[in-house]
């Protein structure tokens, strides 16, 4: 179940699947990335350096692209160019992806203590990111996805993902499953969280935990890209490794 929380006074996301770890996602009261908006930058800035403090650990992210890369990341790097998940079993180290529609994924194996994020717009949902992040830490990091938490964080959900023919043939592929979308009025209505849901099952996790919240709708706490027409910052999904 997902719930409202404080992170020194700053609001926050967090799901009682993962409450006792700093893994969360962030609103608009506590925005890291200013995006197109560059009245957040200064801000944004503040907000940033004040996490890495209050945390104790530097921040590692990455330029996101709408692809299916992922990265396991290394003590020596703090950035990535052209990646969509992020990946680290270091103790104490965090780890930042940003979104404003798109599909946050957190996952974390408590047994194992390694977590990843994943960035999961349509094309990444498309090019089936989950599976390939499930895979990567199953077979390069030895982790049964049987022990593995995943949170679907706050995304555009289908009563707003509004998108043509092109698009739905390539997210869909059980045209039968009616959970999945909707059509109306010429256009296909796309659930990207059931699908990616659908994804994290067939990898073999379980342990799964849904945020009902969509961004387009609720773009007064989170920020959405397609309610406020490109220009807008970035809420962003937070991973924390826990250390001794």
């Amino acid at each position: 179940m997902f719930y409202f929380d404080d992170f020194y006074g700053k609001k926050i996301l967090k799901s009682s699947l993962l409450s006792d770890y700093d893994c969360f996602f962030t609103t608009r009261e506590f925005v890291l990335t200013c995006a197109s908006r560059e009245d957040l930058k200064e801000l944004s800035e503040h907000n940033r350096k004040f996490l890495s403090n209050k945390t104790g650990c530097n921040i590692t992210t990455a330029k996101q692209v709408h692809g299916n890369n992922i990265e396991i990341i290394s003590k020596d790097k703090e950035f990535y160019d052209n990646t969509d998940g992020l990946i680290s079993n270091i103790k104490n180290s965090l780890l930042l992806m940003n979104f404003a529609d798109c599909v946050p994924i957190i996952l974390y194996s408590k047994n194992d203590n390694t977590g990843a994020i994943l960035h999961a717009g349509w094309r990444g949902t498309a090019a089936k990111i989950v599976k390939i992040g499930i895979d990567k830490l199953k077979n390069e990091l030895n982790i049964n996805p049987e022990n593995i938490i995943a949170l679907i964080g706050p995304s555009i959900g289908k009563c707003c993902f509004e998108t043509g023919e092109d698009v739905f043939e390539q997210l869909v592929e059980d045209k039968n499953d009616i959970s999945l979308y909707q059509f109306k009025n010429g256009k296909y209505f796309v659930d990207l969280k059931k699908i990616n849901y659908n994804q994290l099952l067939s990898a073999g996790v379980e342990n799964i935990d849904t945020c009902d919240y969509c961004t387009c709708c609720m773009s007064d706490i989170f920020f959405s890209y397609r309610k406020e027409k490109g220009i807008t910052a970035r809420h962003s999904a937070i991973v924390k490794i826990k250390g001794d």
